[in-house]
């Protein structure tokens, strides 16, 4: 197993001196700590219960450039027989086994380029056993693991079975979750432990960057994540800022669309949610100083939809939501 591709840590400043994550190739947190080997392999033996100690043997197989629907997958690696793809969510979806098989057929023709196979022989050609597991930490309440199928996509057809599969393994990684693989895996559960103490700060009413602030340093007093936390204290708090903005973009459109009849598939209910959703969420990004590009990117929509909208908000800066919508013109293709 050769040419591992490492997993790339990419930042910027924008004009007003505050790190943000490289556009092109948006980290999270999640990546930035398992990006060493050595921590890697740890996760690797937790989730297997196993107890390999052979780093060298572990290739990171993470596609650069490989973006499906707007996401860079998290860590993939070969070890052994086996090809892993980990990803961490912060919302639920049940698309992931969808994700999942469009970066396993992306990988294994990356294999088979490497490994010179060659799929037109009568000789049966060998390939790694995939492993998908989906590390789940956001706030709706989930099992401690969960089996997402991709045949729950398909239509039910009697006597018709699918000729693909995928299944992703989700593991609750929320603290208190899953002890048994925390206790094997010190960085996964110091990441939960900071996970948690950022939302406890926010449930005594602080704001997501100074919860942010108080959890890191509460963090580091504790040893928890210490060295990593105090070496790239700024990437953490643009890395979080962005998760936890995620998560609230998802609770807003919920909230937007349960208002007006999403749920019960009307057309301008979904039209007007997704727009108020995505006013709302520019709106906010605009008072960091946030390009357009950058909010176009984090929200994966067009940049000449959103610099439509940050003109309007500009232009009206007393306007609520409904009045920026009526601006907006609802009805047009968003």
């Amino acid at each position: 197993m050769t040419n591992s591709v490492t997993i790339e840590k990419s930042f910027h400043s924008d004009t007003t001196g505050t790190v943000s994550t490289n556009t092109k190739h948006k980290d999270v947190l999640f990546r930035m700590i398992f990006s060493d080997k050595k921590d890697l392999l740890e996760l690797y033996n937790a989730v297997n219960d196993t107890d390999y100690q052979d780093m060298d043997a572990l290739t990171i197989t993470t596609l650069e450039d490989a973006l499906y629907m707007g996401y860079k997958n998290d860590i993939s690696f070969l070890f052994g027989e086996m090809l892993s793809l980990y990803e961490h969510q912060s919302t639920p979806n049940p698309n992931m086994p969808l994700r999942g098989l469009l970066y396993f057929a992306r990988n294994y023709q990356a294999y088979i380029d490497r490994n010179h196979l060659d799929i037109y022989s009568s000789v049966l050609q060998r390939i790694p056993l995939p492993q998908y597991i989906v590390f789940y930490n956001g706030t709706q309440e989930m099992p401690e693991r969960k089996i997402l199928r991709l045949s729950d996509a398909f239509p039910k057809h009697p006597g018709k079975i699918p000729c693909l599969s995928c299944e992703a393994s989700l593991l609750n990684i929320n603290y208190g979750k899953n002890k048994k693989i925390m206790d094997r895996c010190r960085k996964l559960k110091e990441y939960a432990i900071l996970i948690a103490e950022i939302r406890l700060w926010l449930n005594k009413g602080f704001p997501l960057s100074a919860a942010i602030d108080r959890a890191v340093d509460a963090c580091i007093e504790k040893h928890v994540l210490e060295s990593f936390l105090a070496k790239h204290r700024a990437e953490v708090r643009t890395m979080v800022l962005s998760t936890f903005d995620q998560e609230n973009h998802d609770r807003i459109l919920k909230e937007h669309s349960e208002k007006i009849g999403f749920n019960h598939g009307k057309k301008q209910g979904l039209e007007q949610g997704k727009l108020q959703s995505i006013i709302a969420i520019t709106k906010k990004k605009l008072e960091k100083q946030m390009p357009v590009k950058v909010i176009a990117d984090f929200m994966e929509e067009p940049e000449e939809t959103i610099q439509r909208i940050a003109d309007t908000i500009q232009a009206h800066p007393e306007a609520d939501l409904d009045a920026l919508c009526q601006l907006l013109h609802p009805s047009d293709e968003m």
